[in-house]
């Protein structure tokens, strides 16, 4: 009887010592493969996607008001960064605050009034220097572009985002059509903003 246990004692040792060395190999492909399909993800995918999407940053994608005579291409100007040399440190961005602006709306059914303070970002102080010049052709785009709008128009986050695009837009033409140089607008923030 002794032998009898000791000789499946022994053939159980083999069977287990089988089992766990195949979990163990398991494991270890199992962990691999997460680890392989992260690395993908999180390092190989951003890297990929900066490679191709460098031209992404160059496009503007802002929403334009169209002009008369203007045809409906789908297509937004493309605005080019300025591309800083090695070595050469990057300005940090500047803010210029515009005096708040008080419009009527363009509603038809009911008068409603908008409030609203905006603030330019540009690439750097030189750059808000630059704007400060001309900040009559600014103020004034700006308020011909809100006085034009619906207050529907500005009740949603898109809404905004697109006001925000076409007053950089609108910015950006009126300068060059009366042959100004000024520097992009980076972003617009609405630092308040009241329909009544």
């Amino acid at each position: 009887m002794a032998e009898e246990k000791a000789a499946e004692a022994g053939e159980e040792a083999p069977k287990k010592k089988g089992k766990l060395l195949l979990i163990i190999v398991a494991a270890v492909l199992v962990l691999t493969m997460v680890g392989g399909a992260a690395y993908y993800f999180l390092v190989m995918q951003p890297a990929a996607a900066g490679a191709e999407g460098a031209s992404d940053e160059d496009e503007a994608k802002p929403i334009h008001a169209k002009k008369e005579g203007d045809e409906d291409t789908g297509e937004h100007k493309k605005k080019k960064k300025k591309k800083k040399k090695k070595g050469e440190k990057e300005e940090p961005p500047a803010y210029l605050v515009l005096d708040p602006f008080t419009v009527n709306l363009a509603d038809t059914e009911q008068e409603h009034f908008l409030q609203v303070g905006i603030t330019l970002q540009v690439p750097g102080e030189a750059a808000a220097e630059e704007m400060k010049k001309n900040m009559a052709m600014i103020r004034d785009k700006c308020l011909k572009i809100l006085s034009s709008t619906k207050s529907a128009e500005l009740r949603s986050t898109e809404g905004k985002q697109k006001l925000a695009d076409t007053i950089a837009d609108q910015i950006a033409e009126a300068a060059e059509d009366d042959g100004i140089e000024i520097p992009e607008i980076s972003k617009i923030f609405f630092t308040s903003f009241i329909i009544q």
